[in-house]
């Protein structure tokens, strides 16, 4: 009860917060012809540790090349969009009107789009009524120079040969120093900091010391998040080879006990402050779902610890982001709900099948594999009709595809397109087509992934049934 009022609260704040900026809305507006018709969705990061992408707005390129938005942001953030092969980015500022000038459009090309490690090229997209003092101007400026001798400095430090790190900042800080602009400010700080980091002239126990012990937890500050999680990586594992943090597994594997991990980690005087401990425990926990170091369920029970008792809204936010990404795909739990269209525009969600187990696959109709498995999946949804709905989602790039190939092959179990939600495809972690998963009548992950009806689906679903006296 007193965790649904702090929740209350801290929602009423926020709402009270957002009302309260609501007339500096961040307002971006440009034109550019090569995108009409398309439409351009801004995020940003819900939190820098599970990097979960948020919608802060949209807006689609009219037949004039005209575009504008309002985005939703409550301090100076990351936005960013997809475009192509480019994820463009800059920092809004609440308040603030930023004229875009979009690069040149470049589409993924159908195997690039299909390709899971594909990655997008950053780039800092030009604003035309930018000033010298705004951020973004300061950011690139700064950048710029500073990865002037980044790389050569790292590869040096790796091959032994140090430079004198401390001159070279003095020498960037002649031309830099006394914005008045708090975010640049720390953003520099903290871009020295990985410099000194990476090139061993700091510790990870001295950077902990100097730039996080006692100073505030800037969560929305790129530089700070990505030093913090250089610094902390891993810190269970290494912390738990120490005398005083060898508890650690006892802790999290025996008891289950987030006041016992906390107590052992406060022997380590670089997390002597409650705030940077706490995030250090969300990081570390993050970092060990994708380890083998500890069990799964040991973990769930500290990060539900953590969302039922801490008092930082912000840590409420990424304990629920690595819940969410951990458990999405975890027999038992609920997956990532969708909404899509099918051929004819109608709008099909997955709580429309609740009550009925759900064979879902994802395919495109120029995958080899997925037209021979169409065949057999014809055949279970015949068979099986009374308690399985087979949904297929379709990755081809075009909707107009999928309906030409229905109408040729008569298939008629549901077909979606991804479309209207294409981050579908990254909410299942789709690497490969086809991925099948079987979901259960009160909407809860079975399988994931589930066998192909190559790999003997039928039989799986029929000992499933019988064993639920289904049959």
């Amino acid at each position: 009860m007193a965790k649904l009022g702090f929740l209350l609260l801290s929602l009423l704040l926020f709402i009270g917060v957002e009302n309260k900026i609501g007339a500096q809305e961040v307002m971006i507006f440009g034109n550019a012809a090569e995108y009409k018709g398309s439409e351009i969705i801004f995020y940003t990061y819900s939190d820098y540790i599970t990097e979960t992408e948020y919608e802060v707005g949209r807006c689609r390129v009219e037949r004039d090349g005209k575009f504008s938005a309002k985005l939703k942001v409550l301090e100076t953030s990351f936005v960013f969009a997809h475009l192509g092969v480019h994820r463009i980015y800059f920092f809004a500022q609440p308040g603030k009107r930023y004229e875009l000038v979009l690069p040149p459009r470049e589409d993924k090309t159908e195997a690039q789009r299909l390709n899971p490690f594909f990655r997008e090229t950053d780039l800092q997209v030009g604003i035309k009524n930018v000033h010298r003092n705004d951020i973004n101007f300061l950011i690139n400026a700064f950048d710029l120079r500073f990865n002037q001798d980044f790389d050569q400095i790292v590869q040096d430090a790796y091959r032994g040969r140090q430079h004198n790190i401390d001159s070279l900042i003095t020498k960037i800080e002649e031309k830099f120093a006394g914005t008045g602009n708090r975010f640049f400010e720390d953003y520099r700080m903290y871009r020295y900091g990985l410099l000194r980091q990476i090139t061993f002239i700091k510790k990870s126990t001295s950077t902990s010391n100097e730039l996080f012990l006692n100073r505030p937890v800037l969560y929305r500050n790129p530089a700070y998040m990505e030093l913090f999680n250089l610094v902390y990586d891993k810190y269970f594992l290494f912390f738990s080879r120490t005398s005083q943090g060898n508890a650690i597994f006892d802790d999290i594997l025996r008891y289950r006990s987030l006041g016992r991990l906390k107590r052992t980690l406060a022997t380590d005087d670089v997390l002597s402050n409650d705030t940077l401990m706490e995030m250090v425990i969300l990081k570390s926990l993050h970092d060990e779902f994708f380890s083998d170091n500890f069990s799964r369920s040991a973990l769930l029970t500290i990060l539900d610890s953590i969302y039922r008792t801490t008092t930082i809204p912000e840590h409420v936010i990424i304990a629920e982001n690595i819940r969410n990404r951990i458990t999405k795909f975890l027999p038992g739990f609920v997956p990532a709900p969708f909404s899509l269209h099918d051929i004819n525009g109608r709008e099909v969600s997955l709580d429309m099948f609740k009550g009925r187990y759900v064979y879902l696959n994802f395919c495109t109709t120029t995958s080899y594999t997925c037209l021979k498995e169409f065949v057999q999946l014809e055949k279970i949804s015949r068979q099986y009709k009374k308690h399985l709905e087979v949904v297929t989602i379709s990755a081809d790039e075009n909707i107009e595809d999928l309906k030409v190939f229905l109408e040729n092959s008569k298939y008629d179990w549901t077909f979606l397109h991804f479309g209207k939600k294409p981050e579908v495809l990254r909410d299942y972690d789709i690497r490969v087509y086809p991925t099948y998963f079987l979901i259960g009548p009160d909407r809860k992950m079975i399988l994931s992934p589930a066998p192909s009806p190559e790999e003997g689906f039928e039989r799986r679903f029929f000992q499933l049934l019988r064993s639920k006296g289904e049959i």
